[in-house]
């Protein structure tokens, strides 16, 4: 039998509470954990929470694709052959599944509407994941401690050391913060879903290989992120000409940063745009942040 374990979640949801969203509820959530334990403020030590609410963490050795879990007597397993940077938002993500557990309990139910509830179950894992970066950046902390400097590469980098944390997770807080005008955009090299590719059915004929025959990769928008009072659309796999600098970052696996024009559909314009190659599982990528002020 497990040690018993006396679930934090359970004592928050024990007071009525009035939220708008599911959102209000996970980032108050994160909020009521960081400040019981004496962890509210940057950077968040997420060993405070553990020590504080008794919760055993263990690194095991997992499947690769395994992150984390946490066990109904709460206890943690975090994948020892992941980065520090991801064990951490596994932590994080571990402590507000507890707060599910409470709801399955039903320690909310004197209170709690039926559609709340429901939205809940229904998002679980985003929420968590919600919830896990208000834990590791809480808005009102990270927005004071980001307005300090002017907005850029550089000094998300420097948040990114501070607080032991991705860049890539910084950068996207960043733009939640809605301090200045911004898009970041993941770019891929590759071909356009919508392009006959011979190389990729297996098709070839005389006049040369496969690969001859295919049309050329260009820099194309993987994934998009942009600050909460822009409304703009950018269209996946819309691509940038071999004359951008976001291309030359990708090529010359360096940093550039430069005012140039781009159409993006939802951005048209010119602007100065920020990029930075980084690699993922092998493929070169390239994240850039597009400054719209």
């Amino acid at each position: 039998m497990g040690q018993h374990r006396s679930n934090p979640a359970i004592t928050y949801l024990k007071h009525p509470q009035d939220f708008e969203s599911p959102e209000d509820l996970v980032r108050d959530y994160a909020h009521y954990l960081l400040k019981e334990a004496g962890a509210y403020r940057l950077p968040i030590r997420l060993a405070a929470i553990s020590r504080y609410f008794n919760f055993p963490v263990h690194y095991r050795q997992l499947p690769q694709e395994d992150r984390g879990c946490i066990t109904d007597d709460l206890r943690i397993y975090l994948n020892a052959a992941d980065r520090l940077t991801v064990q951490q938002f596994t932590l994080a993500h571990e402590f507000m599944e507890v707060l599910f557990f409470a709801l399955k309990e039903g320690a909310a139910d004197d209170w709690m509407s039926d559609p709340l509830f429901e939205a809940l179950q229904k998002r679980k894992e985003a929420l968590c994941d919600a919830g896990a970066a208000e834990l590791l950046m809480p808005l009102p902390l990270f927005r004071a401690f980001v307005s300090q400097s002017p907005i850029s590469l550089q000094w998300a980098q420097e948040i990114a050391a501070y607080c032991k944390l991705s860049l890539m997770a910084i950068l996207r807080r960043i733009v939640e913060t809605g301090l200045s005008p911004i898009a970041l955009v993941i770019w891929r090299y590759k071909h356009s879903p919508k392009e006959f590719v011979p190389s990729m059915i297996g098709q070839g004929n005389l006049l040369g290989s496969m690969e001859e025959m295919d049309p050329p990769k260009k820099m194309r928008v993987d994934r998009w992120f942009i600050s909460p009072s822009l409304q703009c659309y950018i269209p996946r796999d819309k691509s940038v000409p071999l004359t951008s600098s976001i291309y030359q970052a990708f090529v010359e696996g360096v940093a550039t940063a430069d005012f140039e024009e781009i159409d993006l559909v939802g951005i048209q314009g010119r602007y100065f745009i920020e990029s930075l190659p980084y690699n993922v599982t092998g493929e070169r990528q390239v994240l850039s942040l597009i400054h719209l002020g």
